[in-house]
């Protein structure tokens, strides 16, 4: 088990966004929207698989449901 880990994802390209926590500024650099972003917490490892990933120039999306 790893250590929880919080993210900004938006919810129509499931694409990390960027997140200005202390002046609540959120941006998607992926679609270059700021709306539809939701936090989650994932593990640090998927997070830092998400970003060796995205190193090689592979795009992982994360599908975001609502329960």
């Amino acid at each position: 088990m790893s250590d929880a880990y919080r993210v900004h994802v938006r919810d129509e390209c499931g694409a990390f966004a960027v997140a200005t926590l202390h002046r609540h500024h959120y941006e998607c650099r992926a679609c270059q929207k700021k709306t539809d972003i939701s936090q989650i917490c994932l593990p640090y490892a998927c997070k830092l698989l998400f970003q060796e990933l995205m190193a090689m120039c592979i795009m992982p999306k994360l599908v975001l449901t609502t329960c």
